[in-house]
């Protein structure tokens, strides 16, 4: 218990200390992070940008899970992981004087913005993928009344697609891509991002398709007819893997409490050990608290890797 308290104190300590930092250089920072975004008003020119992949990455993910894409938005997400990380090495270091541990677990607790915002991505990826039939469909159809024009599709399909609402930001953030592309490079641009918020094959033919009938006006209805029927020949055999998933994941739902839970029974069975004694040892003692966090962390990640993973992709 006197543990617990003195974790509970260390805590309180650090984050007042880093809250204090952020209150004296965060409005600086934050007038730095305002000059870098003006870009998005500016619309200068993608490549003149100059990201490097991590920013370019972090940017993107930023812009498929939540809709944030200015540069204020990466650096406040940098700084709030580096925050996490610094914290949580201070309060590991100064309980278990483990160095390599301390940056280890800190490591991975510094990684849990991205990796939340990574499990929400694929979440709404997974959900968009659903999508991609009544989506085509109604995109082929719009781009016949439209008299080939797919800009003019694009736009009709947005206000059509009441009930795809993935879809339907991804093809409006689209439309306002192409609206204000003025070079190949920005169209392409704006078609991958389109691509990554499903992150699937037909994504990638059906953007491919976009960007040759607005770069240079080809008729590409036998494309998206080809597209749409091999999405409706696989519909059956994605279907019933989803079923036999569900299956699957509901059982190791159950199981991976029920192992703890056994492993205390076990401990008190065959062992001699009380209750009392095995959380005493479990949270009153360095091994059992570093123990206990790798449980934490492997479950979370079982947990995590069950929930994108419940159902497959509908893709091909």
């Amino acid at each position: 218990m006197t543990k617990i308290i003195e974790i509970a104190v260390k805590v309180i300590i650090y984050g007042m200390f880093f809250a204090g930092v952020w209150l004296f250089f965060g409005r600086y920072l934050l007038r730095y992070f305002k000059k870098s975004s003006r870009y998005n008003k500016s619309g200068k020119d993608i490549k003149n940008k100059r990201y490097s992949l991590f920013m370019a990455h972090i940017r993107l993910v930023l812009h498929l899970s939540l809709g944030k894409s200015k540069d204020s938005n990466v650096y406040i997400f940098i700084f709030i992981s580096a925050f996490i990380f610094l914290l949580s090495f201070f309060i590991l270091f100064s309980l278990f004087s483990s160095g390599l541990f301390s940056i280890l677990v800190a490591a991975l607790l510094g990684s849990l913005p991205y990796i939340i915002l990574r499990v929400r991505l694929a979440g709404l990826q997974l959900e968009g993928s659903y999508e991609a039939e009544s989506l085509i469909a109604e995109l082929t159809n719009m781009y016949r009344i439209n008299s080939l024009n797919m800009i003019a599709a694009i736009d009709g399909t947005i206000f059509s697609l009441n009930s795809c609402p993935h879809s339907k930001r991804s093809l409006f953030h689209l439309s306002l891509a192409i609206k204000k592309y003025r070079n190949t490079e920005e169209l392409q641009y704006g078609i991958d991002s389109f691509v990554a918020s499903t992150g699937t094959e037909w994504a990638r033919l059906l953007g491919m398709n976009i960007f040759e009938s607005v770069v240079s006006g080809t008729d590409v209805q036998v494309a998206l007819d080809d597209i749409l029927s091999e999405l409706k020949e696989i519909k059956s055999i994605i279907e019933r893997d989803r079923r036999a998933n569900n299956e699957a994941f509901t059982m190791v739902k159950f199981v991976i409490p029920a192992v703890y839970v056994l492993s205390i029974y076990a401990a008190n069975k065959f062992f001699g050990f009380t209750l009392h004694k095995f959380f005493s040892y479990q949270f009153s003692t360095a091994l059992g608290i570093k123990f206990f966090m790798v449980i934490i962390a492997l479950s979370i990640i079982s947990f995590g890797a069950m929930f994108i993973l419940r159902k497959p992709k509908f893709d091909y």
